[in-house]
């Protein structure tokens, strides 16, 4: 294959875990619900940056690594337990904001409210056992088939990680993006009873899952 289809189904993998409803989807939904599209981005950057180590190591051959399935649980309820507090804290935001205060919030933008949701992106993504269960599972064994046969075409290791990093991750932030405008309009709209009626369905949703990942991680399932 050129260069251009091996990118291509490279891509087209990406989706599988950039479409995958999990906390990072539910990090930019809180984000934008709260402080508006800027901020419903950002998780996506936190994301960005770990996967970018991710695929660092496998350019310098650190694709043997296997976890112990004891390993492996302690991440996942680690991480359930992560996802938790991140669902208790949306529910903390359960009041509706008024339209002018909610710009007021928005426009309150400064280097703590940038690095917090960056932050939470980063986070969510290394404890999340999905994302873990996806780079072992689907992530490291293909891009080390393409960026084989990148070199051949490209030339440079270099430069082909390069360009399945920048593949990957577009995936990434088209959905991130896709999220945020989608619920920071919802946001405006969604507010029955006075309720944010996202942060409220988000907070639930991370619960669940935070709960259901401490109970895979307790009995081993």
């Amino acid at each position: 294959m050129g260069v251009i289809e091996i990118l291509a189904v490279w891509f087209a993998l990406s989706l599988t875990g950039a479409l995958a409803p999990g906390p990072l989807s539910a990090a930019c939904v809180m984000q934008a619900s709260k402080r508006g599209r800027l901020h419903g981005i950002l998780p996506m950057l936190g994301h960005a940056i770990v996967e970018l180590g991710i695929i660092a190591a496998i350019i310098v051959s650190v694709n043997a690594l296997t976890l112990e399935a004891f390993h492996i649980s302690l991440l996942v309820g680690f991480g359930g337990v992560v996802i938790l507090i991140f669902g208790f804290l949306a529910l903390k935001d359960y009041k509706h904001i008024p339209t002018k205060e909610r710009e007021a919030l928005s426009s309150e933008t400064s280097k703590s409210t940038l690095l917090e949701a960056t932050t939470q992106g980063a986070i969510v993504s290394i404890l999340s056992p999905y994302f873990l269960l996806w780079w072992f599972g689907v992530g490291l064994s293909n891009v080390t088939l393409l960026m084989a046969e990148l070199q051949v075409g490209v030339g440079t290791v270099f430069l082909a990680g390069a360009l399945v990093y920048f593949t990957h991750i577009s995936t990434d932030f088209l959905f991130g993006a896709f999220l945020t405008v989608g619920t920071d309009e919802t946001a405006k709209r969604a507010t029955a009873g006075g309720v944010n009626w996202v942060n409220v369905v988000i907070g639930l949703f991370q619960i669940i899952l935070g709960l259901w990942f401490v109970v895979i991680a307790v009995t081993g399932g």
